[in-house]
């Protein structure tokens, strides 16, 4: 492993410790320390949110602790509820989902 992996796997080590911006969270029944944001999504859709009949979650996570990637569509259970994968994208170890649920 070089020197610049080294060093990404000990800053996700500290991103996404419970103690500093980690949360954790049931995904498909294990526990799964992750960050939530709602202002990626937002920022995404150019700042606005048009349909209040549903709701994003949009979620990091080291992707070794989530369970396979799904492919757009599929379900992921997220804190028990069923949430449908709108993207789900991988990048230096780090698993970034878009879930949404209509309400």
């Amino acid at each position: 492993m070089s020197a610049f992996q080294d060093m990404v796997r000990q800053d996700l080590e500290v991103v996404f410790d419970p103690d500093e911006l980690g949360e954790e969270h049931s995904i498909d029944g294990k526990i799964v320390v992750c960050i939530v944001d709602d202002q990626t999504y937002r920022d995404r859709k150019g700042g606005a949110e048009y349909a209040v009949s549903q709701s994003t979650v949009f979620l990091f996570a080291r992707s070794e602790d989530l369970p396979p990637r799904r492919e757009p569509g599929e379900e992921l259970r997220f804190d028990g509820v069923p949430y449908t994968i709108e993207t789900w994208d991988e990048d230096m170890g780090v698993s970034s989902v878009s879930l949404s649920i209509n309400m």
